[in-house]
């Protein structure tokens, strides 16, 4: 299916809409699932009803979430309506009922533990970023030297998820340890190299694979590491999945609980809408006495 003509044009056509690297993928994924469904079909020629059919055995059948089958249609809409301008009805026709659970987050003692447990000093400084900048995992691991300020304590994060580029502030301690850090390697492109896996067989040293690396970590790297961090710290009995974004989910807490604007915590986490922040309020460990505490201070005619 891959090499067929029509395919081809379409991977063109998505390249073109200037998606991230990650959109892309997405859409190509889910056009070759509904090519598995109908292996015996030509896709540019399904009528909706075929198309409406994969989405409830998408729903019914494999049971995925609400915001898993909204990418769905929107790679399948963007190949018959966008690509092929195919003008069906049913696009109008199909609605999802998110679920908006509340972030899982950290306490800042359980930030400290996990941080503390990493055994390679490269995991434990990649998570620290993570924590005190509130970054997503790709915008991490594509951190490069040239994006540290130093005079000006910032880190321009110019690859985000919804490609507008930003700056975070850091404290000096962080850019000091940054700096160490870097200095053990000497990378010239990314702060946080790949070493690869075949490293330790080649007669190199850990330090002369990361300078010589022409790749960031990977994600998969760095979600096993976490994973047996979370899992020597003791957290996993009391959190069940941790993750880099349950960092990014702590700081945007602790950053509202430490007295920081609802505004200014969204645009460090490079939010495009007010409620995405706001939902970080519902967590934030604000006691009855300091509610009652801020009730003494209103306007009393």
């Amino acid at each position: 299916m891959t090499s067929a003509a029509w395919y081809q044009d379409f991977t063109r056509f998505v390249q073109l809409k200037g998606l991230a690297e990650r959109s892309r993928q997405t859409y190509h994924g889910w056009v070759r699932q509904l090519a598995r469904h109908y292996p015996d079909e030509h896709l540019p020629d399904l009528p909706p009803e075929r198309v409406l059919d994969f989405l409830v055995h998408l729903q019914d059948d494999r049971k995925l979430k609400a915001s898993t089958l909204n990418q769905a249609v929107c790679a399948l809409r963007t190949l018959y309506r966008d690509h092929l301008g195919i003008a069906w009805d049913i696009w109008k026709k199909i609605k999802f009922k998110f679920e908006e659970p509340l972030p899982h987050v950290l306490t800042r003692d359980e930030v400290v533990l996990l941080l503390r447990t990493f055994r390679d000093g490269r995991y434990r400084a990649f998570c620290t970023v993570v924590y005190q900048c509130g970054l997503r995992l790709n915008e991490a691991l594509h951190i490069k030297p040239v994006h540290i300020n130093g005079e000006r304590l910032v880190i321009s994060i110019p690859k985000t998820k919804n490609r507008k580029a930003r700056e975070v502030p850091i404290t000096p301690r962080l850019l000091a340890r940054l700096r160490t850090f870097w200095q053990c390697h000497r990378n010239p492109e990314w702060l946080f190299p790949a070493v690869g896996r075949g490293w330790k067989g080649s007669g190199i040293t850990l330090k002369e694979a990361m300078h010589r690396s022409a790749k960031p970590m990977s994600e998969a790297a760095v979600w096993q590491a976490i994973k047996v961090a979370v899992a020597e710290s003791g957290l996993s009995k009391k959190h069940g999945h941790i993750s880099t974004h349950t960092l990014r989910h702590s700081f945007a807490t602790h950053m509202l609980e430490g007295g920081a604007s609802i505004l200014q915590v969204g645009a460090y986490l490079g939010h495009s809408a007010l409620k995405d922040t706001l939902r970080y309020l519902h967590v934030t460990e604000i006691s009855d006495k300091d509610g009652r505490a801020a009730l003494d201070t209103l306007a009393d005619p």
